[in-house]
C-alpha cells in the first residue's frame, strides 16, 4: 500500500494549494492506518520500560508507548525490514511527527532499498498518544526554550527534555531491540522538526551520523537557533568529541516566494519568515571542520506540498553511504596564569550555587586581558561539555546569585 503523508504546520497559516489538498488526502488515509494501529496497540506506559504491543496494520511495522522523564508520552513506530540485517546491523531513519510522516519515509526507505546497492534499513517514529493535541505537543516539544524574556509564543520550550528522551531512552531500546548501525542513523525534521535537528546537530553531533533539517522554523523567538549562545557550542563540541556529522539542509522554493499558481493569502507572513534566506545561511554556517553539508532549495514546493520531496532527499542523503568529513582539530591547550582554575564540566556542575559564586567572584579579580582569556576558555569549555538548556540555567544561576548577594559582573 502506497501512502502519501502531508504535515500542515498550525503556526503558518498560509492556504496549502491544490496540490496540497491532494497531499492531504493521502495524509488522511495515513491518519486513518495509524489511528487503528494506535486502537489495537494501545497499552498503559511506563516510565524507563516500554511495553511491546501488538502487530501495526502497516506491513512489517511495530509499536510500543515510552514515557519519557518529563512525564510526555510517545508512541513509537518500527517499521523493520523483512530481510535479515547486514553484519554491521540496519541503519536506522528517525522521524519526526510520525503520526503524518511516517508511512511516507517507509515507502521510499523500502523503493530504495529494492535499488542496485540498496540497504535494508529500519525506519524508527516518534509519535504522540491518543487524546494528546499533535499540534500542541509538537509545539512544545521540538522548540528550545528562550530564557529572559519571557517566550513569544506559549506551550513552546521543550527541546531540551525531547533531546534527552531521544539520547537516554529511546536510542538505547532501540539497540536493545534490533541490530542496528550505529555510524548510519539519520534524524529527520520538518518545519518545527527541521528546528530541532538542527538543535539536536549543535548540542550532541554525535548523537546521529546524519541530520535532516526540512524546511526548518529558523524564524521562531527571533531566530533563537541562530543566536551564539546556542548554535556557537557546535565548534567546541565538534573539536572536543570528534564527531563528523552530515547535515541536508533543504527548503521549498515558495516558502519565501508567492506561488504564482497558487497565491497565499498572507504573503506578509510567509515573506517576514525567512524561510530560504535563513535555512540558507544556517547551512552556510554549518560549513565548518568536522561537518558535511549540503543545502538544496526545493523548486516548485511550499511549506505543505515539500515534505514528500524532502523525504526522498534525506532518505537518499542518510542512506547514500557517503564518507564522513574528516574530525575537525583537537583544541589547542590553554596555558592558564591566572591562578584561577577553570574546572572540567562534570566538576563544575557539581558545585553547589554557592561554590559556583564564590569561583566566579575569583574570576572577577583576575587582572587585565588575563580575565577575557580565562572567560574565552571558560566559555568554551562549557560551551563543548553541555547543551543549551543547561548553559542557559547556569547563566539564569549566575543572574540570580548576584542579586541575592547584591554583586554585578565585571565589565571589561
Amino acid at each position: 500500500m502506497h501512502l502519501v503523508g502531508i504535515h500542515r504546520d498550525p503556526h503558518l497559516q498560509f492556504e496549502q494549494s491544490r496540490r496540497g489538498v491532494r497531499a492531504r488526502k493521502g495524509a488522511g488515509m495515513i491518519r486513518a492506518a495509524l489511528a487503528l494501529l494506535t486502537t489495537v496497540a494501545a497499552v498503559p506506559a511506563f516510565a524507563q520500560s516500554p511495553v511491546p504491543v501488538a502487530q501495526s496494520v502497516l506491513p512489517d511495522v511495530e509499536g510500543w508507548m515510552m514515557q519519557a522523564e518529563s512525564g510526555r508520552e510517545f508512541r513509537i513506530f518500527v517499521a523493520v525490514p523483512k530481510s535479515p540485517p547486514p553484519s554491521q546491523g540496519y541503519p536506522v531513519l528517525y522521524m519526526l511527527d510520525a503520526n503524518i510522516m511516517f508511512a511516507t519515509a517507509v515507502d521510499t526507505i523500502r523503493a530504495l532499498e529494492r535499488r542496485p546497492g540498496g540497504s535494508p534499513a529500519i525506519v524508527v517514529g516518534i509519535g504522540y498518544a491518543d487524546g494528546v493535541d499533535p499540534g500542541k505537543a509538537r509545539a512544545f516539544d521540538l522548540t528550545p526554550r528562550l530564557g529572559t524574556p519571557e517566550p513569544k509564543m506559549p506551550g513552546s520550550g521543550g527541546a531540551e527534555g525531547m533531546l534527552k528522551f531521544i539520547q537516554a531512552q529511546l536510542k538505547p531500546e532501540i539497540a536493545k531491540r534490533y541490530k542496528t548501525d550505529t555510524t548510519r542513523e539519520t534524524l529527520f525534521g520538518h518545519s518545527f522538526g527541521g528546528l530541532f535537528a538542527l538543535y539536536a546537530l549543535v548540542n550532541d553531533p554525535g548523537l546521529f551520523d546524519t541530520y535532516v533539517a526540512a524546511s526548518p522554523s529558523i524564524w521562531f523567538e527571533d531566530g533563537l537557533i541562530k543566536k551564539g549562545n546556542v548554535r556557537k557550542r557546535l565548534g567546541p563540541k565538534l573539536a572536543v568529541t570528534g564527531a563528523t556529522p552530515r547535515v541536508l539542509v533543504t527548503v521549498g522554493e515558495y516558502e519565501q516566494a508567492a506561488d504564482p499558481d497558487f497565491p497565499p493569502p498572507r504573503l506578509d507572513i510567509l515573506m517576514g519568515r525567512n524561510q530560504v534566506e535563513n535555512a540558507r545561511e544556517f547551512a552556510e554556517f554549518l560549513k565548518q571542520p568536522g561537518v558535511d553539508v549540503k543545502f538544496e532549495l526545493l523548486m516548485g514546493e511550499d511549506h505543505g506540498t515539500v515534505i514528500p520531496v524532502a523525504i526522498s532527499r534525506g532518505v537518499r542523503f542518510g542512506l547514500a553511504g557517503a564518507k564522513a568529513p574528516a574530525p575537525a582539530p583537537k583544541p589547542v591547550a590553554w596555558k592558564n596564569k591566572t591562578g584561577v582554575p577553570i574546572l572540567e564540566v562534570a566538576d563544575y556542575v557539581k558545585l553547589t550555587p554557592e561554590q559556583r559564586y564564590k569561583m566566579r567572584l575569583r574570576s572577577r579579580k583576575i587582572p587585565g586581558a588575563g580575565h577575557a582569556e580565562w572567560v574565552a576558555e571558560f566559555d568554551r569549555k562549557m560551551s563543548a561539555g553541555l547543551t543549551y538548556g543547561e548553559h542557559r540555567a547556569l547563566a539564569e544561576e549566575r543572574i540570580n546569585m548576584d542579586i541575592k548577594h547584591g554583586t554585578k559582573q565585571r565589565e571589561e
